[in-house]
């Protein structure tokens, strides 16, 4: 199993390495997720280089199955001084997830939180309110005898009150049962929110020194450095430590992921997390049938795993097994029936397979679930040009050019912004590429007051080849509802449209 997984991992580290080694070439870096990772870069070198402009490029491909643009970022001087790139291209956002304002009022599941939208901001800015003044007496400032309280207010020492809140906080959780803490993921939750990483790792590290038998601690520190690109300190005594360690795509650490999870699992058999966590790195980097097995072990250890069912099924509809593969989306949904994606998922097979009713229908619970969920409202927007139905498509085109417009999650904003700003100091052009069939004007507007920026928009060269073609030709599966993994015929597209705007836009060719 390991020597297949170096096999399939080298694909993309022989690549890089050939462009390495090109002297006096124009070296561009892809950067993006799974729909860049072993997709267009080689086909972009290719399509470049064919134009004979006299210039020789190399692409060197960085992208990440499953990196969000945080992950990406987290990277990047480690990718300039490796490889002293001319150009940086970006394809990201996808694996974003976006803040859910509403998630902590009681009543947002209700029909009249969740389709009236002047009740529902009225709601959510009453509970920032609410609670804003919630955590100030979380802070003890409320608590505070007149004079103490005046002299904080008048020297604003607000650094002193979270630090008297962070140290009752760490010590409270130090003394909770090991088992049964809840605390340290709370606690980092709480710093997080506030961009305090800092005080996550201080206090982290604290509750650690004051407990040391608190496993969960070492799990949410763990936790902390894979989200922030680092590697993690272990507690050999703890399984769920090496489950929440990175699980290393993009450093070269497949063996060192591999290793870890198998040892959560020798140290506790019983740790479906474990089989889980295990099964997706073997899927990431195609084996399969290593995969299916470690999903279907999650599963019997646990029978109320649905997200090792989403992921079998998934897996099934990609291998051409579609009665095991919609056996399994409706599993997801009977365990978990606000699982808005396995809707959307199973709302796909069925519309692949003609049932356009029972997709519809799919779709629309999607929506009713999630009203955010702007994958469904792409594919039930697809899904009625398609069946000619213009009125109700139109309907819905109307939401998701709102959505795409009015939305971004802000982690994507200010990263992007970010990474112009790193590639600014070193003189690096930045090209920012939209996802196949989305529009470009949200790309565009997180950049509105910069200018150097290029942008591909991929919109309407896909547009036009898919009214000549199916979206099978062009996309091996639909997971962002207008658009998915490209077929070799789409990847091609995409870098040809690239190309063309590099060579227009860099060399005005």
């Amino acid at each position: 199993m390991r020597l297949g997984g170096f096999v399939l991992f080298s694909i993309q580290e022989h690549g890089n390495s050939q462009s390495i080694k090109q002297k006096g070439t124009y070296r561009i870096i892809c950067l993006g997720d799974s729909t860049t990772q072993r997709q267009y870069p080689q086909l972009l070198e290719q399509v470049l280089n064919q134009r004979n402009i006299g210039v020789h490029f190399s692409v060197v491909d960085r992208g990440r199955t499953g990196a969000n643009t945080s992950s990406i970022l987290s990277q990047i001087e480690y990718y300039l001084a490796e490889y002293h790139p001319d150009m940086v291209v970006t394809m990201m956002g996808i694996n974003e997830k976006g803040v859910k304002y509403y998630q902590d009022i009681p009543e947002a599941d209700t029909w009249l939180f969740r389709h009236c939208r002047v009740y529902r901001f009225g709601r959510i800015i009453c509970g920032h309110i609410l609670k804003k003044i919630k955590q100030e007496g979380l802070y003890g400032l409320n608590k505070l005898d007149p004079g103490r309280k005046a002299k904080l207010e008048d020297t604003g020492t607000v650094v002193e009150k979270i630090n008297l809140s962070r140290k009752e906080s760490i010590e409270k959780v130090a003394k909770l049962d090991s088992k049964g803490d809840k605390g340290s993921p709370g606690l980092r939750s709480s710093y997080l929110n506030r961009s305090k990483l800092p005080e996550v790792e201080e206090s982290l590290r604290k509750v650690i020194e004051l407990n040391p038998k608190n496993d969960n601690a070492y799990v949410e520190l763990g936790r902390f450095y894979r989200e922030q690109g680092e590697s993690s300190e272990l507690n050999p005594k703890n399984d769920n430590t090496y489950v929440e360690l990175e699980r290393y795509p993009e450093r070269d650490k497949f063996s060192k992921a591999e290793d870890l999870f198998k040892k959560a699992i020798e140290l506790n058999p019983k740790n479906d997390k474990a089989y889980f966590e295990l099964g997706r790195l073997y899927r990431d980097h195609g084996q399969f049938p290593q995969a299916e097995d470690l999903f279907k072990k999650a599963i019997e250890l646990n029978p109320k795993n649905d997200k090792a069912y989403f992921e079998l099924g998934w897996f099934y509809r990609n291998r051409g097994k579609f009665p095991q593969a919609e056996d399994s989306f409706k599993k997801v949904i009977e365990l978990n029936p606000k699982n808005d994606y396995a809707y959307f998922e199973l709302g796909w097979f069925y519309r692949d397979h003609g049932k356009f009713l029972q997709a519809e229908d799919l779709f629309k619970k999607a929506i009713e679930i999630n009203l955010e969920n702007d994958n469904a409202y792409r594919a039930i927007l697809v899904l009625y040009e398609e069946i000619g139905k213009p009125d109700l498509a139109k309907k819905y085109a109307k939401e998701v050019n709102r959505q795409r417009l009015e939305y971004s999650a802000q982690d994507t904003v200010n990263n992007y912004r970010k990474l112009k700003e790193i590639l600014d100091k070193k003189g690096i052009k930045l090209v920012c590429v939209q996802y196949p069939m989305r529009n470009v004007e949200p790309l565009k507007k997180i950049f509105e007051k910069d200018d150097g920026v290029i942008f591909v928009n991929n919109e309407s060269v896909f547009k036009k080849a898919l009214k000549k073609a199916s979206s099978k030709e062009y996309f091996m599966d639909m997971f962002g509802g207008d658009f998915g993994h490209c077929t070799q015929k789409g990847n091609r597209l995409l870098a040809q449209n690239i190309a063309d705007v590099i060579l227009r836009e860099v060399f005005n060719r």
